[in-house]
């Protein structure tokens, strides 16, 4: 009885892997916590559209660059990289996705359909499109083999799709307000990112896809982490104290959990507290502020 109890364990494991964080939907849920999360700070009115419009396009480059990334890069996953090679369940998914951005493309206000057009970027983000000639042979290279790019492509794709969406719809202006909320959601995400790099340290190194662990180790990743939000929170009690002091402990108590986590996990971290907490911590600010 003592070894079903493991057994039983490991097969619910598996299925959430397989139905929640190997499709992306448990991120995609968290981004579209962050952008509901967003559209409070900015001081809009909550509108669902946004949201759901963040959830299906995060579904769709997430899904593309894991399945890029499972027949040009070898991960330490082999179960996920079987997965993202086959499985058509997938498409499914992808095809859904898809369907919802166009749907609610159709339904929208032309000023959403002028801020949907950098959708381009987070599609192309992982595809090899760039044709470099190198010792007589065509290499194709991707955004993210830009040296020192990868995370910070992310961080600015999620940063500019949690604030313009939500403006978009709202046809609203961006003022002080929205960019002490992109100040935050920066330093945030762009932490969040470059935390996945020191896990893919050794693929990243393999596929010479350089990242910022990559050049300046795992330490002054750290350090720049720390120092990035560190200024955040200056600038939000500096600048934003009479707009923001109504989200310090979402603002307070998201920075403190993502310091200890830039302090804590390394590139022995398993995948599976990569996937779970590290995404997960997305979902803190909403959380902090439906609880207040």
């Amino acid at each position: 009885m003592t070894l079903e109890i493991p057994n039983q364990l490991n097969w619910l494991r598996d299925r959430a892997l397989e139905l929640f964080i190997y499709p992306s939907i448990w991120v995609a849920l968290a981004l579209a916590s962050l952008t509901a999360f967003s559209q409070a700070m900015m001081g809009l009115a909550s509108d669902w559209q946004p949201i759901l419009f963040v959830f299906f396009v995060a579904l769709i480059p997430y899904n593309l660059d894991r399945i890029f990334d499972s027949y040009l890069q070898k991960s330490s996953d082999e179960k996920a990289q079987s997965y993202f090679r086959a499985n058509f369940g997938l498409f499914a998914l992808l095809g859904v996705a898809i369907a919802g951005v166009i749907i609610l493309l159709w339904l929208a206000p032309m000023s959403v359909h002028y801020v949907s057009l950098a959708i381009v970027f987070p599609l192309v983000y992982g595809a090899p499109i760039f044709p470099i000639l190198q010792s007589n042979q065509w290499q194709w290279y991707r955004l993210k083999d830009i040296p020192g790019s990868k995370a910070w492509i992310v961080c600015n794709i999620i940063t500019y799709a949690a604030i313009a969406l939500p403006l978009a719809y709202a046809e609203a202006s961006f003022d002080h307000k929205a960019a002490l909320t992109t100040c935050f959601i920066f330093a945030f995400v762009g932490s969040n990112s470059n935390l996945f790099d020191i896990r893919d340290l050794e693929s990243d190194a393999k596929k010479g896809v350089l990242t910022l662990p990559l050049m300046v180790g795992v330490r002054g990743t750290r350090l720049i982490l720390t120092v990035m939000n560190l200024i955040m929170l200056a600038i939000m009690v500096g600048y934003g104290n009479t707009l923001m002091v109504a989200f310090y402990p979402e603002i307070f108590g998201a920075t403190i959990l993502t310091l200890l986590l830039i302090w804590m996990v390394n590139e022995k971290t398993p995948r599976l507290f990569y996937d779970l907490v590290i995404d997960g911590l997305l979902f803190v600010p909403k959380l902090i502020y439906v609880s207040f």
